[in-house]
């Protein structure tokens, strides 16, 4: 009987020592299981960025004058008029200058342009023209020549640059669990 005892004992040692070990692995042993993992990965796009520039281009304009005189006389042998404009140019830089005539006498109306005459920067010519009939009335357009002129302006362009921005991904993720704790339901 001593040694059916000790048979008994041996297999509840041996029953205890497989339950203890099977305890042990089901706590060390890990078990794979796959999850979503989020990360931020910086993205490139692009965006056009305005800029600005000066850009230089040629422009024209008109030479610059100062009316000195307008008037106009009647003949006093016949019937006939004078009328004039004095003009002076006020601008650095010379040109042709001309002036249209309208004018009103007793005989009829009149549309006429005088000769051109060349003024030097500073310079006044008288333009006079000549009609038939006492003067009424009279109107002129003074004609000056151009000159180019150099001018800046600022200019918007765009450029492509390349910037960055966060994005969330996901990607799969393997992570191991203990299985005891994979049985319990822990993960």
């Amino acid at each position: 009987m001593a040694k059916e005892k000790q048979k008994y004992i041996l297999m509840i040692f041996i029953i205890l020592a497989i339950l203890l070990i099977s305890f042990i692995g089901l706590v060390t042993w890990q078990v794979p299981y796959v999850v979503k993992e989020s990360y931020t990965e910086k993205e490139p796009y692009e965006v056009q960025e305005p800029y600005q520039v000066q850009e230089t281009y040629i422009d024209y304009e008109h030479l610059r004058y100062r009316v000195l005189e307008r008037s106009y006389r009647d003949y006093f042998w016949t019937s006939g008029c004078d009328v004039w404009v004095t003009i002076q140019n006020t601008d650095n830089v010379g040109g042709y200058f001309n002036v249209d005539f309208n004018v009103r006498t007793s005989k009829g109306t009149y549309t006429t342009t005088s000769t051109s005459h060349f003024l030097t920067s500073g310079a006044s010519h008288k333009f006079l023209v000549s009609f038939e009939g006492d003067y009424k009335s009279s109107d002129y357009n003074v004609n000056s020549p151009t000159k180019e002129v150099a001018k800046t302006r600022t200019i918007t362009k765009y450029r492509t640059v390349t910037k960055y921005r966060d994005v969330t991904k996901t990607r799969d993720a393997t992570k191991y669990c203990p299985a005891l704790d994979k049985l319990l339901g822990n993960c």
